[in-house]
């Protein structure tokens, strides 16, 4: 049939707090907390060299903080601003949820992360990521930024209407 991408994937079913390997490319899955079946993140790890994608969670935890120690590149969600969402139009149930333990990470909570990881301004890449339209801006999480970084230049905005080029890690 045409479309069909015969042979060309490798369906791997793994628990989370996994390892797995694809090539030379070590793969660590990370539970986090979220409101979701088995929610997991990644670490991905090859020649020396770690890249943290890490988005979909609620708060930070002491697994979280061990898992993504040292990386050099990090992809992190800055979901939302709280006083954004506080005041913002979603109903109240989905403002709980968004906000809770379960639900995404805010500004503050992001730059705590980045505090307790040591590594801001370590990173090669510091990937600013689920930024919500309606819940956030980038100057409410430059902000929060500002407390945790010497810099903002090298820091990418991984916008919903925009992608960006390739990072070497």
């Amino acid at each position: 049939a045409s479309g069909r991408c015969d042979c060309s994937f490798d369906f791997r079913c793994f628990d989370c707090d996994a390892a797995l390997q694809i090539g030379d490319i070590d793969i660590q899955t990370v539970a986090v907390p979220h409101d979701a079946a088995e929610p997991c993140q990644f670490r991905l790890s090859a020649a020396g060299r770690s890249l943290g994608v890490l988005t979909d969670l609620g708060c930070i935890t002491p697994h979280v903080v061990d898992s993504y120690r040292g990386c050099n590149s990090l992809l992190l969600e800055f979901n939302h601003d709280v006083i954004m969402l506080e005041q913002g139009s979603y109903p109240p149930q989905l403002k709980r949820r968004v906000g809770g333990d379960w639900g995404h990470l805010n500004n503050e909570q992001a730059a705590e992360l980045l505090r307790q990881l040591d590594c801001a301004d370590a990173l090669s890449n510091l990937v600013v990521a689920h930024i919500s339209e309606k819940n956030n801006s980038r100057a409410s999480a430059e902000r929060a930024l500002g407390g945790v970084l010497a810099s903002l230049d090298g820091v990418i905005w991984a916008e919903q209407d925009q992608g960006f080029g390739w990072l070497e890690v």
